[in-house]
């Protein structure tokens, strides 16, 4: 979930007395929490929404909602730096788009344009790795601007809060920033930088900004850089912070767009929905004058073409992949509330698979042992398996994102993964999964027990393996040693029950721990609990 907060003076100030009484009537659209905490304004949102993730862009799709404003396409005003990029910086992040907004001071929207930006960072940039953003007061620029690569001891600066003064190797070790994004740089011995034409260097994506450039509450020219690594997420965080600027009536021009020339059709792009297909999933019928007026109401254009709507879609949303995402904020503007529950008519009668009660009986062993319970997205990353065996044989054709672009054929990289976001949490972690993966495009039901702590090994994970199998009824099984992917030789092996394979088991090899950023052992296991469960019912 993404929170958003803010103090009810600030906010009133900002936006009217009325405003937070808007935001608890549009919640019951949108679907979204707010809290109050004595003046503090806290409101909760759904990740798909990224549109919604400042109080600015809030309060402007409150005002589109109740017919005060309407949302129109971008409109893009000349070109005043010119954007260069070098193709020495290709190698180290890849894609740019530059970008001005004129206008007024910022004033008291300072914070929530700051706070955005790190929003964005974290939830389309995936804590930078795919995008980063660098916002800069053009006072003093000189173009054009110039996005190149330099030998890391070869260029210095002073941060942007002017903390450290040096080389950028030396604020990559010393400022706190640099510790914490320098790894996104893929050479430690070249890094990106943005600079004018008299060398004052704006930023070194994505690690930091300089101090020539920082903005303030007084600033109302901006010059924002959007590099990375993803071209996908590259359009979708330009187009969150136009919106947002042109929200507050910046002008906006684009300084160069040579990685986002095929993306800017994006911004009022068209999705047909037909009205049988409205009524199929709504379960309601709606005149097409209505639907219209809705979708207008929920920040969208329409036209007609007979029996179809045809949508045009912001920019700023990258959330709205096809039909069924413009027909859920059509039911959203509708009203829930207003749709008639209908009794569902089913041809068969529902009953329980036979392997649930295995499997909830394995559940709570798990919980029992001090296991806690997660769970992963089925289609998962293909970064995975850059390094590693893919068994899966079941790709996702042309994906919206590499996130979600191969059915797992395991569950312990998804529950790594799990491990990485929660990195910073306190240790021992003991966690565990079941769900469904496919390998040689065979579906079954896995099992993944792990354990993390500063001392965690091969016999830690052996003992909560013992303990489950023992109370499975599970009489006798051993070890045989092997070579394990991702685990450290001599110290993993495979599960054997009965004679069969039934899973994997061993500590975490470290080349593993660093591809998904840990720094404390790891030890785990994985178990084919369809295969378990089929031999205990043979035998039963």
């Amino acid at each position: 979930m993404v929170v958003i907060k803010e103090t009810r003076p600030v906010l009133t100030s900002l936006y009217g007395k009325e405003f937070i009484s808007e935001i608890i009537d549009f919640s019951g659209i949108i679907g979204y929490t707010l809290e109050e905490e004595g003046d503090e304004i806290k409101v909760e949102f759904n990740p798909d929404r990224p549109d919604l993730f400042s109080f600015s862009s809030l309060y402007n799709s409150i005002q589109i909602y109740a017919g005060k404003k309407s949302w129109e396409p971008l409109i893009f005003v000349g070109k005043k730096l010119d954007f260069i990029m070098d193709k020495s910086v290709r190698k180290l992040r890849p894609y740019t788009v530059g970008f001005c907004c004129d206008g007024q001071e910022i004033g008291g929207h300072f914070r929530d344009l700051i706070d955005y930006q790190e929003r964005i960072h974290s939830s389309i940039g995936k804590d930078r790795s795919k995008v980063s953003i660098g916002i800069h007061d053009t006072t003093g620029l000189k173009g054009p601007i110039h996005y190149r690569a330099y030998k890391s001891d070869k260029i210095s600066f002073t941060t942007y809060d002017g903390e450290v003064t040096g080389t950028a190797a030396q604020i990559m070790e010393k400022h706190p920033k640099g510790q914490e994004y320098s790894h996104l740089i893929p050479s430690g011995n070249e890094v990106p930088i943005i600079e004018d034409s008299m060398r004052h260097v704006l930023s070194m994506p994505p690690v930091i900004n300089g101090h020539t450039t920082a903005v303030s509450p007084k600033s109302k020219s901006f010059f924002i850089d959007v590099t990375g690594t993803d071209k996908k997420a590259l359009r979708d965080a330009f187009f969150l912070l136009a919106y947002f600027f042109n929200g507050l009536g910046y002008s906006i021009s684009i300084s160069d767009f040579t990685d986002l020339s095929d993306d800017l059709s994006f911004d009022g792009r068209s999705i047909r929905v037909s009205s049988d297909v409205i009524h199929e999933l709504i379960g309601t019928t709606l005149p097409k004058e209505k639907v219209q007026d809705i979708l207008e109401k929920m920040g969208y254009g329409s036209t007609t073409d007979g029996n179809d709507i045809v949508a045009s879609v912001p920019g700023n949303r990258p959330d709205v992949m096809g039909p069924a995402d413009v027909i859920e904020d059509i039911a959203k503007g509708f009203g829930y509330d207003n749709i008639r529950p209908k009794q569902p008519t089913l041809n068969v009668i529902g009953k329980e698979l036979e392997q649930k009660p295995f499997m909830n009986m394995v559940r709570e062993i798990m919980v029992g042992l001090g296991h806690q319970e997660i769970m992963s997205y089925v289609v998962t990353s293909s970064r995975f398996y850059l390094k590693r065996d893919y068994n899966g044989a079941v790709a996702v054709k042309n994906p919206k994102s590499l996130d979600f672009s191969v059915i797992r054929d395991r569950l312990s990289l998804g529950v790594l993964d799990f491990l990485r976001i929660n990195r910073r949490r306190n240790l021992p972690q003991n966690i565990f999964e079941i769900g469904e993966v496919l390998t040689g495009a065979m579906q079954h039901t896995n099992l993944c027990l792990l354990k993390s702590s500063s001392r965690s090994g091969y016999s830690d994970i052996k003992q909560s393996l013992d303990a489950l199998l023992l109370r499975l009824g599970v009489a006798e099984f051993k070890i045989e040693q092997d070579r394990v992917e991702t685990l450290i030789d001599g110290r993993s092996g495979r599960v054997v029950v009965q004679g069969r394979d039934i899973g994997i088991i061993g500590e975490t090899h470290p080349e593993t721990l660093d591809s998904f950023e840990l720094r404390n052992p790891v030890s785990y296991a994985e178990i084919n609990l369809s295969e378990l469960w089929g031999l205990l019912n043979k035998n039963s």
